[in-house]
């Protein structure tokens, strides 16, 4: 395990903080937080010999590599969309891409970890949250749409959805709004109390890997999946519109936590890939807080919680170092 001295900070928008691994007396790493100036801000004590050098086990990845997110994104948001426009019912049509996308996840991680150590078998955990969560989520989308016909003539007569609005946009606004919403639960769900208590079993595993991300417990996933499917319903979105939200953010969700070394240059700066949220899971980071976002990092960027994701995280570096302020 690695301890962080809890009097350390680091500054969370300082792109010129990097870590620098050397050997301590003992011969174990050290990993020292230092400013462009030269000072140690923090540094990371690792009780296991080789595991804070760890972190460059795989070669760096081929510029091609930087095309497998877009493609993916696209290939979830489109395929679901035409998938909806078949005779297959909703929930097929709407979890098709979605379990090709998991299943491309799980063999790229074999071909592109980060660290192989974390290559392992899937927790059983992890397999019954993401049967159960799927489940949330077409109860909650079911519900609230039971909820709209029920209200009928009130909602009709309120409508503020764009539906003139192109398909893409109108999955940009939906994924927009959801984010705003999913931040200020997700960074309030980081201080101490209940939400922190249901929150922490997504903090509980020591590696990162794609079904990490959908280990959450059932009510806090709810308030994941509410924040985009709820507020577009009510205002009117279709629900065409809102699946293809639900799937991309669903896709974000297994994809920022795969263990994968890909090329995200740029793209680190606009959507929370894996080097930007694994950041978030890193145990001198957990208690601090930096990095909630699931989909877009603007959310982080406008309130100054976002790290740069030049920082690689230590094979042992995962983990719960409890909520922030504790």
């Amino acid at each position: 395990m690695s301890e962080f001295r809890r009097d350390c900070r680091i500054p969370l928008q300082s792109s010129a903080v990097r870590p620098i691994f050397t050997l301590a007396d003992s011969g174990f790493p050290v990993a020292r937080y230092v400013k462009a100036s030269g000072s140690v801000i923090g540094e990371t004590h690792s009780q296991s010999p080789s595991s804070a050098l760890a972190s460059s086990v795989v070669a760096p990845p081929s510029v091609a590599t930087w095309f497998i997110l877009p493609f993916m994104l696209a290939a979830v948001s489109v395929g679901t969309w035409k998938l909806l426009g078949t005779d297959l019912p909703r929930p097929a049509a709407s979890g098709i891409p979605l379990l090709v996308s998991v299943v491309a996840i799980l063999v790229l991680e074999r071909f592109f970890p980060l660290h192989r150590a974390w290559n392992r078998r899937p927790d059983a955990a992890d397999l019954i949250l993401l049967v159960v969560n799927r489940g949330v989520d077409l109860a909650l989308l079911g519900g609230t749409v039971a909820l709209i016909a029920v209200l009928g003539d009130t909602l009709r007569g309120v409508s503020l959805w764009p539906t003139s609005w192109p398909v893409a946009l109108q999955v940009v606004a939906g994924i927009t709004i959801g984010e705003f919403l999913r931040y200020a639960m997700h960074r309030y769900s980081h201080r101490p109390g209940l939400w922190w208590a249901v929150h922490r079993t997504h903090h509980q595993p020591e590696r990162m890997y794609s079904l990490n991300g959908p280990r959450l417990h059932p009510l806090n996933y709810l308030w994941v999946s509410a924040a985009h499917g709820v507020p577009m319903l009510l205002l009117g979105a279709p629900v065409e519109v809102v699946l293809v939200v639900m799937n991309v953010t669903a896709l974000f969700v297994v994809f920022q936590h795969a263990n994968l070394k890909l090329r995200f240059d740029g793209i680190n700066r606009v959507f929370a890939t894996p080097d930007v949220h694994r950041i978030h899971h890193a145990r001198q980071i957990v208690g601090i807080g930096a990095n909630f976002s699931i989909v877009l990092v603007l959310v982080d960027l406008i309130f100054g919680t976002y790290a740069p994701a030049d920082t690689e995280v230590a094979v042992d570096g995962i983990g719960s170092a409890g909520p922030q302020g504790s």
